[in-house]
């Protein structure tokens, strides 16, 4: 009978640690929705260039804030390039991003970030696993400087260089979508994805 109870009682232990885990799972995937991001400079940020944070409403008081961006280098079917640098300063940030040819659309292969001309952020491969996109590299020109920019690949700094913010339009096995990668203090932080119509 003992070993009857503690049969009974092992198996109890692991359902229970499988549905805390399934539990947690379905969590983590349901947080990577800016509705659910707890950080209000995160938030306030993210909703300020985002379809997902228009649709948030936010008040005056949080969408008024002033973001830098990042103008695009390059655009074609297998790269995108931003870069940025200071004028008075050899400080430089560059973002590549990589794409493959797939069936259907352009698959995101990788992405390569130097901040602050030597800090080399590493992304995981689950951060931008499984993303297509077939955006086109409709660059517009603006500003003084004459630089490009698009409605589907964007980068951002924070006002005081702590927060950089990758956007990108695309596609998951879900449908369309909006993804934003976070980066503080040059490490990465956080991905940000929303399903847009």
């Amino acid at each position: 009978m003992t070993t009857h109870f503690y049969r009974h009682f092992f198996a109890f232990i692991i359902f229970s640690l499988l549905g805390i885990l399934s539990f947690g799972q379905t969590k983590t995937a349901i947080s990577e929705s800016l509705e659910n991001i707890s950080d209000i400079i995160l938030k306030s940020e993210i909703s300020s260039f985002t379809a997902k944070g228009n649709s948030l409403k936010l008040t005056d008081s949080l969408s008024k804030t002033l973001l830098i961006e990042i103008p695009i280098g390059g655009c074609s079917d297998k790269h995108v390039y931003l870069s940025w640098s200071t004028f008075f300063s050899s400080v430089s940030t560059f973002i590549d991003i990589y794409l493959k040819a797939d069936t259907l659309a352009r698959k995101l292969d990788s992405i390569f970030l130097v901040t602050h001309s030597h800090f080399w952020v590493k992304f995981p491969k689950d951060a931008y696993d499984g993303i297509f996109t077939s955006a086109p590299c409709d660059l517009k020109r603006g500003g003084k400087k004459g630089n490009f920019f698009s409605p589907y690949y964007k980068a951002f700094y924070s006002q005081d260089k702590r927060r950089l913010y990758i956007y990108m339009q695309g596609e998951t096995k879900y449908g369309k979508c909006e993804m934003t990668w976070v980066i503080v203090d040059d490490k990465y932080y956080t991905r940000i994805l929303d399903n847009i119509l």
